[in-house]
């Protein structure tokens, strides 16, 4: 019976001395710079070796991120699938969860979001397959019944991208704020239909989202009859 590479002392020791070198290199280089020769005397091991583990090491750290993220994106897809999940709880702790592996690899992720790395939207985009279990619940369990493809793709890409615009905006002001308050100032700025609940039916109603993102007319507006009819 052949052993799964991971199951092999030397295997986890040699990925634990790539890993621990390449945190170090990434602190102060965007990943897709470093070469495999300066990580691998880093960390003392061969070329081979290295390439037993990644082709780059811009892809093992896309992999080393988001399998530490691994635990929070299974348990936010399974938090979701729950008919009676309250969503913004989830997000909130979810959002939590992620700022909190953010904090913990601070100069990582600085040095990949002031360089634009690609290896920044790999890690945010795991968090696609949630997304598309949140968004499909939703519109599965809307009142006026299922929305276009369209709709459903676009709350998919914007539920996704505003992660990686959270982390790029705490990021950008110095991280100073602790992520519950990167978390409560995020939600003020989330598009209603993110944060709708389902009724006693199970149901969700667009007609709360379309009135909380409806901004208020002016009394100016109103008499003259400005917008009157949409």
């Amino acid at each position: 019976m052949t052993r799964e590479p991971s199951a092999d002392p030397r295997y986890v020791r040699v990925r634990a001395a790539l890993v621990e070198a390449l945190m170090r290199l990434a602190s102060q280089t965007p990943a897709d710079q470093i070469a495999v020769r300066d990580l691998t005397t880093q960390a003392g091991v061969s070329r081979q070796a290295f390439y037993g583990h990644a082709d780059s090491p811009a892809r093992l750290l896309a992999q080393t991120l988001i399998g530490e993220l691994e635990p929070v994106i299974s348990a936010l897809g399974e938090a979701i699938a729950d008919p009676e999940a309250r969503y913004e709880r989830v997000w909130r702790d979810a959002y939590r969860a992620v700022l909190d592996h953010v904090r913990g690899h601070a100069d990582v992720y600085r040095v990949m979001v002031t360089s634009n790395s690609a290896v920044f939207a790999v890690v945010v985009s795991a968090f696609e397959a949630p997304a598309r279990i949140y968004v499909t619940a939703i519109a599965a369990a809307l009142e006026s019944g299922a929305p276009g493809e369209l709709w459903v793709e676009m709350a998919v890409q914007q539920q996704t991208s505003n992660l990686g615009a959270v982390i790029r905006a705490w990021i950008s002001t110095d991280m100073v704020d602790d992520p519950a308050t990167v978390v409560d100032t995020y939600m003020t700025l989330a598009p209603p239909w993110q944060l709708l609940r389902r009724d006693t039916r199970g149901r969700i109603s667009m007609r709360r989202a379309r009135s909380l993102h409806t901004p208020h007319r002016s009394s100016q507006d109103q008499e003259e009859g400005v917008g009157a009819g949409s």
